[in-house]
């Protein structure tokens, strides 16, 4: 039976001996935002996966039946879809990363400049994908384990001031964490279930 589980900024993860079985949702927001500000959006079409030390983006049909839900919710929030291509007419853009065998920790609690682990991981997004950005700002702490085969998603502010002195603002972000015993890489069910808890415990996106 799948299990779903709420949590904000710096609420840590369950015991995973606790959680085994369980899909456990976290999100994460900045509040200094104002959801209501923002019309548009647009998705990556592909998913990177992060396996060890590898990485990949993938667009097979796994990857795009979790990009596809995503855009569903943010149009059930009210949001306009923009085409990728016009990414620069878009007030917000969303990105998804599949994490395979790894299992790490975070504790970042001091305040906005510390850098998740996996801003420098290997193929991780960069915020050059999206404008001329120097860097990522997540402007929250977060502080929670994950086991293998998660996914996260990251919507990143494209209305902010772009240069290379100037960081790229994640304002909300989105944490499924897998089965311990490490769930098939197919099982989307799970995902796309955790997936629509994400939005719908995030009610302030609209």
């Amino acid at each position: 039976m799948l299990a779903l589980a709420a949590a904000v900024a710096c609420q840590k993860m369950p015991d995973k001996v606790d959680a085994d079985g369980e899909c456990l949702v976290f999100t994460a927001r900045s509040e200094n935002s104002d959801f209501s500000q923002y019309s548009t959006f647009t998705v990556v079409d592909s998913v990177l996966v992060i396996d060890g030390s590898h990485s990949s983006y993938s667009k097979n049909s796994f990857a795009s039946a979790l990009v596809s839900e995503v855009r569903k919710m943010m149009e059930n929030k009210g949001y306009q879809y923009v085409e990728l291509e016009n990414k620069e007419n878009a007030d917000l853009g969303l990105q998804l990363t599949y994490i395979m065998d790894t299992d790490y920790f975070t504790d970042y609690v001091g305040g906005y400049a510390d850098s998740y682990w996996w801003l420098g991981y290997p193929g991780y997004w960069s915020p050059g994908y999206w404008g001329t950005w120097g860097g990522w700002y997540y402007p929250y702490p977060v502080t929670y384990s994950y086991s293998t085969h998660s996914l996260l998603i990251d919507m990143a502010d494209l209305t902010s001031a772009q240069g290379e002195d100037e960081n790229l603002p994640v304002v909300w972000n989105a944490f499924i964490d897998g089965d311990v015993l490490g769930v098939s890489y197919y099982d989307k069910e799970r995902l796309l279930e955790g997936i629509r808890q994400a939005f719908a415990q995030s009610e302030y996106l609209r």
